[in-house]
Order: C-alpha cells, then sequence, then structure tokens
C-alpha cells in the first residue's frame, strides 16, 4: 500500500501485483534488493507469514510460542486461524515446519496513518522448539549492546524480489547487509514525514529492504535490533529503510507485557 510519494509500506500484496504484471516504476518493489543468498541454519529465527495459504509478510522467532512481526501485516485481521507461519527451511517451496496461530496481539497504539509502534505479537499453538533450523533470537534491550550504539554492522533477511529493475522473484532466502543510521539523519532525510522514537533507520551500500520484507528482522551484534516496516518506493538506497526499534521503551514494554520476554 502506498501512503504518499516517496512512502512505502513494505507488503507482499505489491508482490503478488508485480507476478501479475504490473511493473509502474511508483510501485515497483521487492525484498532484498542487492542482497545475496542465505542459509536458514544461519538464521533460524526467520519465518514466513501466511494467510490463507499466502505469503503476506515475514515474521521473527523470539521464544517457545511467540514470533513478531510488523503491526500492519495483521491490524485487519478478524480470525487468526486464517494464519500460519512457516520456518525451518531456505527456500519459500522448500520442506518447512508449519505452525497454526493462536492468538495475535497487536501493538495498542499503532497508528496506521505514521506506523509508530508498527509491531504485532503472534502466539502459536505448540512450540518453536525441537524442529530444526527453527531457533528463537535474544532482544536488544538497551541502545548499546557493547559498541557504539549506530556503528553496529547489521543484516535483513527476506525472500521474494531480489532484483529491483527485473521483478526478479527469489526462490531463495536472501540477506543483505546494513549499517544503523543516527535518528537526526534518518529524520533529516525523510523530512516531512515523521521518524518516531519507535523507529530506527539503516542503510546498505547494495542491499535495501523492499516489499514483502514486512515484519522481517534488523539483526545486529546476533540480537533483534528492529522489525522492518517502511521505505521508500524506489526500493533502493535513496532514503534509509525504518524499522520499528525493539529497544523503544513503548515497543519493549510491549512484548514483555505479552510474553514475558
Amino acid at each position: 500500500m502506498e501512503l504518499s510519494d516517496g512512502f512505502f509500506r513494505f507488503s507482499l500484496c505489491v508482490l503478488l501485483l508485480l507476478i501479475a504484471g504490473f511493473s509502474g516504476e511508483e510501485h515497483r518493489s521487492g525484498r532484498i534488493v542487492g542482497g545475496r543468498n542465505a542459509d536458514i541454519k544461519d538464521h533460524p529465527h526467520m519465518l514466513l507469514l501466511r494467510k490463507n495459504g499466502y505469503a503476506v509478510c515475514s515474521a521473527v522467532v523470539i521464544g517457545d510460542k511467540y514470533a513478531l512481526t510488523a503491526a500492519h501485516c495483521v491490524y485487519t485481521l478478524s480470525n487468526p486461524k486464517k494464519l500460519s507461519l512457516h520456518g525451518g527451511s531456505t527456500t519459500q517451496t522448500g520442506t518447512s515446519v508449519d505452525f497454526s496461530v493462536e492468538r495475535v496481539v497487536v501493538h495498542p497504539k499503532y497508528t496506521d496513518s505514521t506506523n509508530d509502534n508498527d509491531i504485532a505479537i503472534i502466539e502459536i499453538s505448540t512450540e518453536f522448539s525441537g524442529h530444526p533450523n527453527v531457533a528463537p533470537i535474544a532482544l536488544q534491550n538497551t541502545e548499546t549492546n557493547g559498541s557504539s550504539s549506530y556503528s553496529a554492522v547489521c543484516n535483513t533477511t527476506g525472500w521474494g524480489i531480489s532484483n529491483s529493475r527485473t521483478n526478479a522473484v527469489s526462490n531463495t532466502l536472501q540477506v543483505g547487509t546494513l549499517q544503523l543510521i543516527a535518528p537526526r539523519t534518518c529524520r533529516l532525510q525523510w523530512h516531512p514525514i515523521a521518524i518516531t522514537a519507535s523507529m530506527i533507520c539503516a542503510r546498505g551500500e547494495s542491499a535495501d529492504t523492499c516489499a514483502g520484507d514486512s515484519g522481517g528482522p534488523l539483526v545486529c551484534e546476533q540480537h533483534l535490533y528492529g522489525i522492518v516496516s517502511w521505505g521508500s518506493t524506489r526500493c533502493d538506497k535513496t532514503k534509509p529503510a525504518v524499522f520499528t526499534k525493539i529497544f523503544a521503551n513503548s515497543v519493549r514494554s510491549f512484548i514483555k507485557l505479552n510474553t514475558g520476554i
């Protein structure tokens, strides 16, 4: 869904348009552009979120029964039973472990118009533990984790369009390397669109996040720093990608309250 000029919410609904042959420049988007092939063994926290059997977003394992995704992926959903999570496979079509969804909790202060507090919790009916290549990632709790807040080199992962010029779809999990950007710099580059306290920004020299990465992870220093939220319609590095900041007070307290993690 396009929210305004230069402002794009990452969603696989756009990927469906691309598959159908839509190729307008304003809407061209993908998942990891300029990334490289990844192995799920190196990213066992990575999940594919499906609705009625169709991929809609990504999600991230954070505990035995809990995963995180972007609120905009699920906030209109009336029946969580329509969702399922798939993990343990490097490819979209490979053999995966399927998990039924029991409950979805959207951040109570999520704002659709601005993507403030763009995060939701997914609780599954069973447990993630005990399955090959499915494991939780530790959450980042503070601004620093043994290094300067914005010096960390990070990565983000996803499936989907890997070439913004050809709209080529990758069946294989992609990973891109990103650098965190200080809030002031991000605010200046996105002005007049608001960068709120619940957001964190990152940019790569050769990779960017795009549609379909929604709900996917921003991993820095082996900790989950962010959840993919929104970015540029151009699906390139002209502007930073924006993530929901895990260690923002409003976000971290929401996760703790609803999961105990």
